[in-house]
């Protein structure tokens, strides 16, 4: 006994071959944990292919007033396979928290900070992207938070950091890429604010919701729009009720039930990533609590709306305004809509949950999400898509 040594094992000093192979058998999730674990395990992971996600994250985004009290700007994540947890981000920092979020992708968050800057975040690692300035074209003034003012959408691959953001301001659509020190002016959208913007990558399309559904097409040097409009998305109460050219009776009688019910709605466009097919989402809430959601499906041939019942084994991640693969992924529930909140109402909990087509029911959160930060906003995003 005397002659052997007390030897305090330091699992930073594991073998780097050992670490990696241990890092790249995790979970997205938890890989992305253990990295932070301390400098050495950070610099393993640099060399490591993580497993890929494949369901989204909440993030909840902290209230300016309280983080001047606390001084902590981290955001809250919740994991869905992760049922009664949730998790922290780094500090982000007081001007983060005075920023807005206008759209996400992947693991990253496209903000707009209280100048009109806008800038690409990864909270998951700190990584910081910066934009041009929009200082060829009159961005008005409006506070951080007034998300009503400024609609955007965002593409970034995760290795290169090649990204695509397209924005609108006042009645101008802009655009900049990778590599650009200038925003480019796609049209005049001639109509006011947009209600949505949403870019599918694969066929490099964007999709201008506003009094119309406008396309573009930006794989050549100069966007070329789509010649034919799709038909207004037009008052996602409507979609609701009978058609009154039918039976007009029926029509008035169901109206007045569904006025005096009625309480907020709200109209929104989604794209598959699966097949490129384009959805309008019509969505309700009445007085008592109760949500209505209505799906229809472009029919590319008669260039008309018609009504579906399910997504099949996709699932709708409405902040991304895309529907993907759900089927056989643990944790990620197929024909349904993940929903954060009608429009630029984001801070109640009790709009934010997960909408099962198939069942017609609501799935809420667990309390422990939104009992851990008062939160000014949040969004679903998929880490690593």
């Amino acid at each position: 006994m005397g002659q052997s040594e007390d030897r305090t094992f330091k699992w930073s000093e594991l073998c780097p071959d050992l670490l990696r192979c241990v890092l790249e058998r995790l979970s997205f999730t938890d890989f992305n944990r253990a990295k932070y674990v301390c400098s050495s395990w950070h610099s393993v992971s640099r060399g490591c292919v993580p497993k890929r996600n494949q369901i989204p994250w909440l993030i909840l985004f902290p209230r300016d007033d309280i983080i001047i009290n606390d001084n902590n700007s981290s955001c809250v994540l919740y994991v869905p396979d992760d049922r009664d947890r949730v998790y922290r981000t780094r500090d982000l920092g007081v001007d983060f928290v005075r920023s807005c979020c206008l759209a996400t992708y992947g693991s990253w968050l496209l903000m707009k900070d209280t100048r009109s800057n806008l800038n690409i975040l990864n909270p998951l690692t700190g990584e910081n992207i910066v934009l041009p300035v929009t200082s060829d074209y009159f961005v008005p003034p409006a506070p951080p938070n007034n998300e009503r003012e400024s609609i955007a959408c965002l593409w970034i691959d995760e290795r290169s950091k090649d990204y695509v953001v397209v924005w609108q301001v006042v009645e101008e659509l802009l655009l900049t890429k990778k590599g650009n020190n200038t925003w480019r002016r796609i049209a005049y959208t001639r109509w006011g604010y947009g209600t949505q913007l949403v870019y599918e990558h694969k066929n490099q399309t964007l999709y201008f919701h506003g009094y119309t559904i406008r396309i573009w097409y930006l794989s050549g040097d100069e966007p070329l729009e789509e010649s034919e409009f799709f038909p207004p998305a037009n008052i996602a109460s409507w979609e609701f009720l009978p058609d009154r050219w039918i039976d007009e009776d029926k029509y008035l009688r169901e109206e007045e039930l569904f006025v005096r019910e009625y309480l907020d709605s709200g109209l929104y466009i989604a794209v598959s990533t699966v097949s490129g097919e384009v959805y309008k989402i019509a969505i309700v809430v009445q007085k008592c609590k109760r949500w209505l959601f209505c799906l229809s499906k472009m029919n590319p041939i008669k260039l008309r709306w018609e009504v579906i019942d399910s997504l099949g084994d996709e699932a709708l991640i409405l902040d991304m305004g895309i529907t993907v693969l759900a089927k056989d992924v643990p944790g990620f529930k197929r024909n349904s809509i993940y929903f954060s909140g009608l429009d630029y109402d984001r801070k109640n909990p009790d709009h934010i949950f997960v909408f099962d087509l198939t069942t017609q029911e609501i799935e809420p959160l667990p309390q422990c999400v939104f009992s851990s930060l008062q939160f000014s906003g949040a969004r679903w995003f998929l880490p690593g898509f």
